[in-house]
C-alpha cells in the first residue's frame, strides 16, 4: 500500500513539475517572463490587422462611389460641350441674321434719305 502512494505522490508531483515547465509552441526560445508580452503584441497586431482591412474595404467603398460621380461627370461635360457648341452655332447665325437685316434697312433709309438730301 505504501509502495501504491510513493508512486501517486511521485506521479502527482511529475504532473506538477510538467505543468510548470511546459512551454508554449513558438515561444520556447522567448524568456517565461515575456510569454504574456509576445501574446499582448499577437493580439495588439491582429487587431492592427483587422483595422486596416476595414480601412481598405472602406476606402474601395468610396473610391467606387467617387469613380462612379466621376463618370457622371463626364457625362454631363460631354453632353454641356455639345451644347456649347451647338448654342455658339447659333449665336453666330442670329448675329448674322441681325447684320443682314441692319444691311437691309440701312440701305432702305440710304435710299430714303438719298432722295432728300
Amino acid at each position: 500500500m505504501k509502495t501504491l502512494i510513493l508512486i501517486i505522490i511521485f506521479l502527482m508531483m511529475y504532473l506538477i513539475i510538467q505543468h510548470f515547465t511546459t512551454t508554449v509552441e513558438g515561444l520556447a526560445n522567448c524568456n517565461q517572463d515575456q510569454h504574456d508580452l509576445t501574446y499582448k503584441n499577437t493580439a495588439a497586431i491582429e487587431q492592427q490587422q483587422t483595422e486596416l482591412n476595414d480601412l481598405k474595404k472602406n476606402m474601395e467603398s468610396h473610391l467606387k462611389t467617387l469613380r462612379t460621380e466621376v463618370k457622371g461627370l463626364n457625362t454631363h461635360i460631354s453632353k454641356n460641350k455639345k451644347d456649347v457648341a451647338t448654342n455658339a452655332t447659333a449665336i453666330k447665325s442670329s448675329v448674322k441674321n441681325i447684320k443682314n437685316a441692319a444691311n437691309q434697312k440701312s440701305k432702305k433709309l440710304d435710299k430714303a434719305g438719298g432722295g432728300l438730301s
